[in-house]
């Protein structure tokens, strides 16, 4: 791997426009439903609703076979060996690797007419909560509103939501949220079950950044849930200026108000909030389109500085998740299982409970299997090869300080990057931004600590947007000092 990683070049550059979605030629199944013992999805506050749409992911993709025909073989080395025979899972994630890199060697262009007619149009799923009116976006406007977008993944953030409404009650808060939005990655969660015939090889995190932007420019106000089985999508809005699908292929970035509330998109005053994977998305998303957002949150994000890169740490992470565990006779085994670990036994209760819940599905043998199949995880640790996070690192030097950052922490010394990594982000790369930490927490902060999390998000968006808040007296501490 070493040597195929010398030959590939560094990433950068705009990302890829995006076009408009292909029609589906297949049909998606129905979304999984919840369990019956499963609480409500009004359940993040009394009032509340909850619903899932299917969307449209960015079309084209970035690099070669992120995508496959539904009638080619699955590319997933623990379905083509059979089992988990070392030696062929060996060979097999290998190839994995082999493969990726060499994509990332030959970026997709928007001439190659070949190679986007051999992509499929894959979805991400989106849950949308609505607070009930006067705040709710469909109650009469009394000026814009925030609405909240995090990435990833949907259900992990609901302990999260919960805590921030409660939270926002107990200060008597007028900040007015008007919807969430709590979106899948492509080979996540529910997207991962309606992506299965068509998911490729290859993986990028560029590309959740492009699926967040073609969500936000061209979504948001989708109105139609389609839990049902469908083979059409919502239609992306009609009024979206041509240049925006541009992303950043344009001569000057328009990097919108110093004012956060004035930096309004369609009406609404867009936060975006990134966990892990999901920070990195926003941060390829917020430097491509910076006028999108009114404010971002990166909780522990994955950006790794120039000299932290480490591709053979990745690989192996890729290889561990490779060899996990993806199929259980029962909810209750599965989740005994989980609880044996000490990796799982950090979460949040309600965080274990979703994950079982809601992070897995019912196959037709009677069994329980992952939603996220060890295969799409491995894949996933995999998109950072060829510095991808340290791609959008480098990209985030360049995020306009008109847009308000703040970062969350996990505790020092408990992040999956190294202190040094936090200090460049804090000294170099965004010395603007503000920061806190959450004591005790390690890099999966939102699912071990989700109370503490909606505390600090309470408190920087109180402070973000003061004539909406009743009695937040944020304690953030500005960037950067030399050690934390």
């Amino acid at each position: 791997m070493d040597e195929l990683q010398k030959r590939i070049p560094p990433l950068t550059g705009p990302l890829l426009p995006l076009l408009p979605p292909k029609p589906l030629n297949r049909r998606l199944p129905r979304l999984p439903p919840r369990p019956a013992t499963s609480p409500s999805r009004s359940a993040i506050a009394p009032g509340w609703t909850c619903d899932s749409l299917v969307l449209p992911a960015a079309f084209p993709r970035m690099f070669p076979n992120n995508t496959k025909r539904p009638t080619d073989p699955t590319r997933d080395p623990t379905a083509a060996a059979g089992g988990t025979k070392p030696d062929s899972l060996n060979e097999g994630f290998d190839r994995l690797v082999r493969e990726q890199l060499e994509a990332f060697t030959h970026p997709v262009s928007l001439d190659d007419r070949d190679e986007l007619d051999k992509q499929e149009q894959l979805v991400i799923v989106g849950n949308r909560y609505r607070p009930p009116p006067p705040r709710s976006r469909n109650a009469a406007p009394s000026g814009p509103g925030l609405t909240l977008v995090l990435s990833h993944a949907n259900e992990v953030w609901e302990p999260v939501l919960q805590d921030l409404v409660a939270e926002l009650e107990r200060r008597d808060s007028t900040l007015p949220i008007e919807e969430i939005w709590a979106l899948d990655c492509t080979v996540q969660g529910d997207a991962a079950i309606l992506n299965e015939e068509v998911i490729g090889s290859t993986y990028n995190w560029a590309e959740n950044g492009r699926d967040l932007l073609n969500f936000i420019a061209y979504y948001l106000d989708a109105q139609d849930a389609n839990s049902d089985s469908s083979d059409s999508l919502p239609r992306p809005a009609p009024d979206v200026p041509p240049e925006l699908g541009l992303l950043d292929n344009v001569a000057s970035i328009d990097p919108g108000s110093a004012i956060p509330t004035e930096r309004t998109y369609r009406g609404r005053l867009i936060v975006g909030i990134g966990h892990s994977l999901g920070g990195s998305a926003t941060v390829f998303a917020a430097t491509a389109c910076p006028a999108l957002f009114s404010s971002l949150v990166l909780v522990d994000p994955v950006l790794s500085p120039p000299t932290m890169f480490d591709p053979r740490k990745t690989a192996l992470v890729a290889m561990g998740a490779l060899r996990r565990r993806g199929v259980w006779n029962s909810r209750k085994e599965a989740k005994e299982s989980f609880l044996a670990k000490p990796f799982f036994r950090a979460w949040d209760p309600r965080i274990v409970d979703g994950y079982v819940d809601l992070g897995m599905h019912e196959l037709g043998t009677g069994q329980v299997a992952l939603k996220t199949k060890p295969f799409y995880e491995a894949i996933t640790f995999l998109g950072s090869l060829c510095d991808t996070s340290l791609r959008s690192t480098l990209r985030l030097q360049d995020l306009t300080r008109r847009l308000p950052l703040h970062y969350i922490f996990a505790d020092t010394g408990r992040s999956m990057l190294p202190e040094e990594a936090t200090s460049y982000l804090l000294e170099h790369a965004t010395p603007h931004a503000t920061w806190t930490r959450v004591p005790g927490a390690g890099h999966l902060v939102s699912l071990e600590k989700p109370t503490e999390t909606a505390h600090r998000l309470a408190e920087f968006l109180e402070t973000t947007y003061p004539n909406g808040g009743g009695g937040g007296n944020g304690s953030l501490t500005k960037a950067a000092p030399a050690k934390l």
